[in-house]
């Protein structure tokens, strides 16, 4: 009988050192922003515990003739026993010790993981390090691939630390000038202690984020500024406009947020939001911190309470990740309101670009709604219009075409001079009902029985034109309705009932692929209550002179008569029907019909 007892668990050093090293991170150039961050946090370290403000710095220099990659700091450094403390032991970090006493926000690292990413790229790394507790000795740690390591007296050096790095073949690349300075540009563009790289003069970190500004920058400056931030960060487009985070926001957050120089659509979803947690670089792939339908803007976020994941390649969703999601969201929305308000300019440039993302905008939040119904334009037969010039030219009524289909309304409304809303756009239809529920406004949507009545004027033909009509124009899957309508030289228009054509599309096999089930059980339900078989309602304008010759022909004239003007019509509209038919068949009918007639045919 074994015993009971209590072991330590076994650690294979190898194999965790392999899953850390080469699947933490995303990419190996993470290592450099690792690296940075520790000496960062070193220059941090001395100022806090030392209170000497002295001016640290960090230098980077390559070696492509050696394939190294070096980076120096003059902060606190490390004495022997925190070499072996700290920086040969995996998951322990001075830093987070350092953050816990001191509750400082200005330290960077978190998990005492970042010093591993360096035996992914090397094949060899050194430190040489001198601590401001004993400036006397200096040491030389050293590291195959960071499975055996030695730590010996080095020449004495000044205190700070020097990191270098024996790239392994494949990279190579990470000693070349250009592919450092685009890494080090993104990495640490916030960071406040000064970045060299290569001896240059100018710091890599030279740019200034605008909530960094003294108090005393007028506004306009501040503007400019904002424009120029956000320039370095949006890689696609200009920045149009743009806003500061308020400094005084309950979550510690600052930033900028702007709207981008490039037209936009209802499928565009150009996002771009980079994040920072204590100035170093997180991610730029955050776009869910901005609303869904803000696919035209960008923004820079920095926080000292973001709380990465352990790559640092990613933020925790946690509560305070949500509650800063929902605030930059009503920024987004108050901002935009005041655009409207009191930069009129700034706004006719956002709508000129952007009117179509921006209708689904005012739809979503009542607040943007308010402001801007009255200045959105929507697309319409006679061009795009704002809902004032609809209301205008339509004689106090709006009419919106739901399907794309068909082309009959638009030849009405043309020969009226009255514009057609084209509601099968995206949210077009949505904006049109939720202004008439602000604004009280005459709706008409052409497709429904109800709506047309106020276009189409029922008329009572005499016997013998009704009995023509009913036998030249008749189709098994249309109503024939008797109508009066100007102008008086369109003969006909063919509507398609949105109803029977839902309940026709929600029956069909091809509906299970579109359509989820849930949703698509709902609408079966719907579509049962739909009694209406007929595909499309056709209007016979009996005020037409040539619908009136149709009585005085015989009988073969009256139907290629009828055909004329039915393939007439569908050829001018372009109609595909669910035969087939195409524009080119509509022609070929209507060039046969007219050579009848001239000819004095029958069919």
């Amino acid at each position: 009988m074994v015993n009971s007892s209590i072991h330590a668990t076994q650690v294979n050093l190898d194999g965790i050192l392999d899953v850390l090293g080469k699947n933490l991170y995303s990419t190996p150039s993470v290592v450099l922003r690792e690296l940075v961050q520790n000496a960062h946090d070193a220059c941090e370290r001395y100022w806090i515990e030392t209170e000497d403000a002295k001016a640290c710095r960090i230098d980077i220099t390559t070696s492509e003739e050696n394939n190294c990659l070096i980076i120096s700091d003059n902060g606190s450094g490390l004495t022997q026993d925190e070499i072996m403390k700290y920086l040969a032991t995996v998951g322990s970090g001075y830093t987070r010790v350092l953050r816990n006493e001191t509750q400082s926000d200005n330290m960077i690292g978190y998990f005492g993981l970042g010093f591993i990413s360096a035996y992914v790229v090397a094949e060899k790394v050194e430190v040489v390090t001198t601590s401001y507790k004993d400036p006397s000795q200096t040491f030389l740690f050293s590291s195959m691939q960071g499975k055996t390591f030695s730590v010996s007296e080095h020449a004495n050096r000044p205190v700070g630390s020097t990191v270098t790095l024996h790239l392994k073949a494949e990279f190579f690349e990470l000693s070349d000038d250009d592919v450092l300075y685009s890494l080090l540009s993104r990495y640490c563009s916030l960071l406040p202690v000064p970045i060299y790289l290569n001896g240059r003069e100018q710091k890599i970190n030279e740019l200034q984020a605008p909530w960094t500004l003294p108090e005393s920058t007028s506004p306009l400056q501040v503007k400019k500024k904002s424009i120029e931030f956000a320039r370095h960060y949006e890689n696609d487009f200009d920045p149009l406009w743009s806003f500061c985070i308020p400094t005084d926001n309950p979550y510690g957050l600052q930033g900028v947020v702007w709207i981008q120089d490039g037209g936009s659509y209802h499928s565009s979803d150009n996002r771009n939001v980079t994040l920072f947690a204590r100035g170093m670089y997180i991610t730029n792939e955050a776009p869910d911190l901005l609303p869904d339908w803000a696919g035209f803007m960008g923004g820079v976020f920095e926080s000292s309470r973001f709380k990465p994941t352990a790559s640092r390649e990613s933020l925790q969703k946690d509560e305070y990740y949500l509650g800063v999601q929902e605030y930059i969201n009503e920024q987004v929305v108050l901002q935009l309101r005041d655009v409207v308000l009191k930069e009129p300019e700034n706004w006719r440039r956002i709508l000129r670009r952007h009117n179509q993302a921006l209708l689904g905008a005012a739809i979503c939040d009542d607040r943007l709604f308010e402001v801007t119904r009255k200045s959105l334009q929507l697309p319409t037969s006679m061009g795009d219009m704002t809902m004032p010039q609809l209301i205008t030219q339509g004689g106090g009524q709006v009419f919106v075409k739901k399907d794309v289909e068909s082309g009959y309304e638009e030849t009405l409304f043309r020969a009226l001079m009255k514009p057609l809303v084209l509601g099968y756009l995206y949210a077009v239809s949505d904006f049109c009902r939720k202004y008439q529920f602000f604004e009280s406004i005459t709706l008409r949507f052409l497709g429904d029985s109800d709506n047309e009545r106020a276009i189409f004027n029922a008329a009572n033909p005499d016997t013998a034109l009704k009995a023509v009509i009913e036998r030249v124009f008749a189709m098994e899957d249309e109503e024939i309705i008797f109508s009066q309508y100007d102008p008086t030289f369109i003969p006909l228009l063919v509507i398609d009932d949105q109803d029977v054509k839902l309940k026709n599309d929600i029956e069909s096999d091809a509906a299970d692929k579109r359509i989820g089930s849930a949703a698509l059980s709902l609408a079966r339900l719907h579509a049962k209550t739909i009694t209406k078989t007929k595909q499309r309602r056709v209007y016979i304008n009996v005020s037409n002179p040539i619908i009136n010759l149709l009585p005085g022909v015989d009988q073969n004239r009256q139907l290629d008569l009828a055909r004329l003007v039915r393939s007439f019509m569908d050829g001018i509209n372009h109609r595909v029907d669910k035969d087939g038919m195409t524009f080119s068949d509509t022609m070929a009918i209507f060039n046969r019909s007219l050579e009848s007639l001239v000819k004095g045919e029958g069919c």
